[in-house]
């Protein structure tokens, strides 16, 4: 009996599931990426006060990291360009990133995200060496440390300011000695990187 009526229904629920996927709206990704190929997270730093210049960074689909200049925010900005800026094999699939200044200025840019073997990484841009540096040849970036983060952990950040003597640079993640709790990485005039993990 019990099959009876469920042969009999059959029909109904088709014409019902039918036409409850005809009528709902469909969504379909565009695969337009005006120049973009990403995945996973990006980080953004924008010179204050200015025209709204900023500066995306963003893991590609090849895995390197990428900066994209946009001259204004989007409706009234145009597109700079994009530069590879970290080797594909320098990152961890998936990273998190972090990027901050350190005055009004793109002057001096720091970059963090982690390596494929969890240590905190770091590229820096400045105006004096009018270049990018990190990777193994960079002596004064925070991966000579050799700080290794959590593994699967996907929090990251990153402040900077001219105005502090003590935490010129703050960068937090979640560290592999203590994984329970944030660890804040600050970069003080004189004193070099110290680790201290939040109380």
């Amino acid at each position: 009996m019990f099959i009876l009526k469920l042969i009999c229904l059959l029909p109904f629920i088709a014409y019902t599931l039918g036409g409850l996927a005809s009528n709902a709206t469909t969504h379909t990704p565009s695969t337009e990426t005006n120049g973009f190929n990403y995945f996973g997270a990006i980080a953004a730093v924008q010179v204050v006060p200015s025209n709204g210049q900023t500066r995306l960074y963003f893991q590609n689909s090849d895995n390197s990291i990428q900066e994209t200049a946009v001259t204004a925010p989007f409706v009234v900005g145009n597109n700079g360009g994009s530069d590879l800026l970290v080797p594909a094999q320098q990152v961890l699939q998936g990273t998190p990133i972090a990027a901050t200044l350190v005055d009004a200025s793109f002057s001096e840019i720091h970059v963090y995200f982690f390596s494929p073997s969890n240590i905190l990484s770091e590229y820096i841009y400045s105006d004096a060496a009018a270049a990018w540096r990190g990777g193994a040849s960079c002596s004064d970036c925070i991966d000579r440390l050799n700080i290794a983060v959590q593994p699967g952990s996907r929090m990251l950040y990153a402040m900077g300011s001219t105005a502090l003597s003590n935490g010129r640079l703050r960068v937090g993640f979640v560290s592999a000695e203590t994984p329970g709790t944030v660890t804040e990485a600050d970069y003080a005039n004189g004193a070099g990187w110290r680790f201290t993990p939040l109380q």
